[in-house]
């Protein structure tokens, strides 16, 4: 075999922009089987069938790879919040949306949350650990709106923290994350969604409430 026909076929050429968002779900694409740590700019370079050199003409060093992953992350969650805001007539149904939404989105990309963990498990500042942080408070903020606006409908009792109501939306989803991970399973986070959100509910309207009576719960049954 001659040394033409081992090569690895060339990447069509791409526009500027074209090949950072190529990047970028290349990385997306390497998260979901392996972890962060193992993401180097050789392996993007090969799932994309460039050499490393053309990785680095487009992000200078691999923070700044990480900076537009997170900035795709950032942007796509508040994307699929505002479709669950848009698309909910009352403050608990958008926010039951925005639990599904943000569910969905983790189990489509199931290596966002190891990204986000590995990041904020370290000590200290780094540019990439700050855009980890501002996601994630920008989104938390966001649904603490939501949380005081279900209270001031009278939809959640009005002595419920709005902060702590957020943490547990967040976490709940974390927690399916973790639970896929574990059993080897992706599909557990999709499958686990609903259920969840129901205990959510019940836990939110405090006790002697049931949330049986759900009409966008029911809808999906």
């Amino acid at each position: 075999m001659d040394q033409e026909s081992t090569r690895r076929p060339r990447a069509p050429r791409l526009s500027t922009g074209d090949r950072r968002r190529e990047i970028v779900d290349a990385v997306l694409q390497l998260a979901r089987d392996r972890g962060p740590d193992a993401i180097t700019t050789h392996a993007i370079a090969d799932r994309i069938g460039v050499t490393q050199g053309a990785v680095f003409r487009h992000f200078p060093d691999k923070a700044s790879i990480w900076l537009a992953v997170f900035e795709w992350v950032r942007a796509s969650l508040d994307a699929a919040l505002s479709g669950a805001i848009a698309s909910g007539r009352t403050p608990l149904s958008k926010i039951e949306r925005a639990f599904l939404a943000h569910a969905t989105f983790v189990a489509t990309h199931p290596g966002v949350p190891r990204m986000l963990f590995h990041e904020l498990q370290f000590a200290g500042e780094t540019s990439v650990r700050a855009a980890v942080r501002a996601t994630v408070g920008g989104y938390r903020r966001r649904l603490a709106r939501l949380f005081d606006e279900a209270k001031r409908e009278g939809e959640l009792p009005a002595t419920l923290d709005s902060t702590l109501a957020t943490v547990l939306f967040i976490g709940a989803v974390q927690g399916l994350v973790i639970q896929a991970a574990l059993g080897g399973n992706d599909a557990f986070v999709a499958k686990g969604a609903a259920p969840m959100l129901a205990l959510l509910l019940d836990g939110y309207r405090g006790a002697g409430e049931t949330g049986s009576d759900w009409i966008f719960l029911k809808n999906r049954v």
